[in-house]
């Protein structure tokens, strides 16, 4: 559904407003769940992501609460979204539709509380050293098909990973990053034809300077100006216009004395 402004007429998607606004919620999210569990949750998120869509921002926000309202305790949470992660990559198969198999691991998971972190190690080792920055800048790329500014932001992160900067988000994290950059972006970066290049020429300053991994705001201040739109020329008047012209100023001398 398409509203329209009744003061400056502008048209918005009401699709767009409400993965907007679930987009920010999600992000809120964030601050009230244990900071060890965010990595675990987005790389849970992973597992509901079609390999020809990305994950909507309402239906994110709506996995994040279901998992959240399991009612587990942090460190068993954090370990059965590590477990499940990993069990199910390896498997490969479709999207999750449930919570199914994340239940079955959580009760699983009564063993102690020694066991318990142990696994996380374990989990958190093998995965630092399954190339995860080959893994990030597959993951980015293939998030960079959905349109042109998908494009120019995954062709920027993909040259800011390389860098391996302080602070930079893991493999599992990275495209819900590349989501929000797209989310600051969008509003300011509309006509590809003039705003491609210019994204692209703010990630080459971007790179000259950066020390660690970037916010967005960066971008949009090293962003280059609009060029000026060309200003048409006056049409030159034609010959019988020209006498006119002058036929017009001859009277209006006569009509004044002059």
């Amino acid at each position: 559904m398409i509203f329209t402004c009744p003061c400056c007429h502008a048209r918005y998607s009401l699709d767009a407003a409400n993965q907007d606004e679930a987009a920010r919620e999600l992000l809120a999210l964030r601050g009230e769940m244990p900071p060890r569990l965010w990595h675990p949750m987005i790389a849970y998120l992973g597992l509901f992501r079609s390999e020809s869509r990305a994950l909507a921002w309402d239906r994110a926000l709506k996995i994040c609460r279901e998992v959240l309202q399991l009612g587990a305790d942090p460190d068993r949470l954090e370990t059965a979204l590590c477990e499940t992660v990993e069990s199910l990559r390896l498997k490969g198969g479709k999207p999750l539709k449930n919570h199914n198999y994340l239940k079955r691991v959580l009760e699983n998971s009564a063993g102690s509380r020694f066991e318990v972190q142990g696994s996380t190690l374990n989990t958190e080792h093998r995965t630092s050293n399954g190339g995860k920055r080959t893994q990030a800048l597959n993951a980015v790329l293939e998030w960079g098909s959905a349109s042109w500014l998908h494009q120019r932001i995954s062709l920027g992160f993909a040259a800011l990973i390389a860098r391996s900067l302080k602070g930079q988000p893991g493999a599992d994290t990275i495209v819900l990053c590349a989501d929000t950059w797209h989310l600051s972006l969008k509003k300011i970066l509309t006509i590809e034809e003039i705003d491609a290049e210019r994204c692209m020429k703010a990630f080459d300053r971007l790179l000259t300077e950066v020390t660690e991994w970037p916010q967005p705001k960066r971008l949009i201040e090293l962003l280059p100006r609009r060029p000026e739109r060309a200003k048409l020329r006056a049409p030159e008047p034609s010959a019988e216009e020209h006498a006119d012209n002058l036929e017009r100023m001859r009277k209006l001398r006569e009509e004044s004395g002059l």
